[in-house]
């Protein structure tokens, strides 16, 4: 119902303008606009029908037709009840603003660890997971959330499906992540990984896309990590030794893989990290240091590799080759030798076998390989 400000208003905008009077000598008083409330005997609306908002209007008093006081189209009558208020559970909650990430990884996670569920769901939710954890705040989150512990558990599935997809995300979490690879350490994931890409002879076979997915695990696991020589040689040196065996693997993405990696270690060999360092991998070095001042054995990757034959077992792996033909990984083997060589990890026997091997591509094949120009420079001065 409108308040009678609004239809004085209305009435003052729509009221036509008087004609101009005569202009006359005498001063005339200016125009003014009264209001008169109506009386309480209500004289001069005998006219009007109740349900006329003029009726109403002229009825209510000047205090009465505050817009406050005035019912509006939005505003319930004095003494109506209001529509009573419904508390938000949190169900509609999470209709409204979405679910937290730390929701949903807990719900992805608890639906693939559900063997009764089917199996291409249980990878589903895996994937989703994975995709949520690219971002580094979830990835960090895991060791809040307490997820990998069910992740190491999934690492033992019959499913295969399963396995390559614990892998992966356990890849996507840590690359380039200090404080994920900390906790992957921590929480001895490095062994069951080594496992997949290269079981013992008692141990379960897996196919090829599952031990690619676990060697992209271990790589990001090593990549830039300031431990990564000692990571490698516990347990009787099982990193070195998965890395040598894989290094002239029958199947081609392993080995392809397993190359990449040689040569991001011979890369980082030797470096010292810069940038900040979290707390937990701060303690985790001074810890290494105590146990190396103590008298425990300390080397560099350079030196590992070197020791357990991973650089023989390249050297290996092209010469076996040379048949197949396998560009990529002939040139992710050769560069990864060539910084070997570089750095003194080589014996001269050794680099004369990989310079008959440079030499036998000529340059048509160096180029073929992605080696000519400086690079190829480079590795010609590597094993001169």
């Amino acid at each position: 119902m409108p308040d009678l400000n609004e239809l004085l208003r209305w009435s003052i905008a729509n009221t036509p303008a008087p004609a101009q009077p005569a202009p006359s000598a005498e001063p005339t008083e200016p125009l003014s606009l009264r209001f008169h409330p109506a009386s309480e005997s209500h004289q001069g609306t005998s006219a009007l029908h109740p349900s006329d908002p003029l009726y109403r209007a002229s009825h209510l008093s000047l205090d009465d037709a505050s817009p406050a006081s005035t019912p509006g189209p939005l505003t319930p009558e004095s003494g109506a009840p209001g529509r009573p208020q419904q508390e938000l559970s949190s169900d509609m909650l999470d209709a409204i603003m979405g679910k937290s990430d730390a929701t949903m990884m807990k719900e992805k996670m608890a639906y693939a660890m559900d063997d009764k569920m089917p199996v291409d769901k249980r990878i589903e939710a895996l994937d989703d997971f994975e995709m949520m954890i690219e971002l580094i705040d979830n990835a960090n989150n895991m060791t809040v959330l307490k997820m990998w512990e069910p992740i190491l558990e999934l690492l033992q599935s019959p499913q295969d499906g399963i396995v390559a997809h614990a892998c992966w995300i356990i890849g996507t979490a840590v690359q380039n992540n200090l404080k994920a690879q900390a906790a992957m350490i921590v929480n001895n994931a490095l062994p069951p990984i080594l496992e997949i890409i290269k079981p013992s002879s008692s141990s379960r076979q897996h196919p090829t896309s599952t031990r690619a997915r676990a060697t992209y695990a271990l790589s990001s696991s090593l990549k830039h990590w300031p431990l990564a020589a000692h990571a490698l040689s516990s347990s009787s040196d099982q990193g070195y030794r998965v890395l040598a065996a894989s290094a002239a693997d029958s199947a081609s993405p392993i080995r392809r893989k397993t190359a990449f990696l040689i040569n991001t270690l011979v890369l980082q060999s030797g470096e010292k990290y810069e940038g900040e360092i979290p707390k937990e991998v701060q303690a985790m070095l001074e810890e290494r240091m105590k146990q190396t001042a103590a008298g425990a054995e300390s080397e560099v990757l350079l030196d590992g590799l070197k020791r357990t034959g991973v650089f023989r077992a390249l050297i290996d792996g092209l010469k076996a080759r040379e048949a197949d033909e396998d560009v990529e990984y002939e040139e992710n083997a050769i560069r990864a030798l060539g910084q070997a060589a570089a750095k003194g990890g080589l014996e001269k026997a050794e680099k004369d076998e990989l310079k008959a091997i440079w030499n036998k591509w000529s340059a048509a094949g160096q180029e073929e390989r992605g080696l000519s120009g400086e690079d190829g420079k480079e590795i010609e001065r590597a094993f001169a």
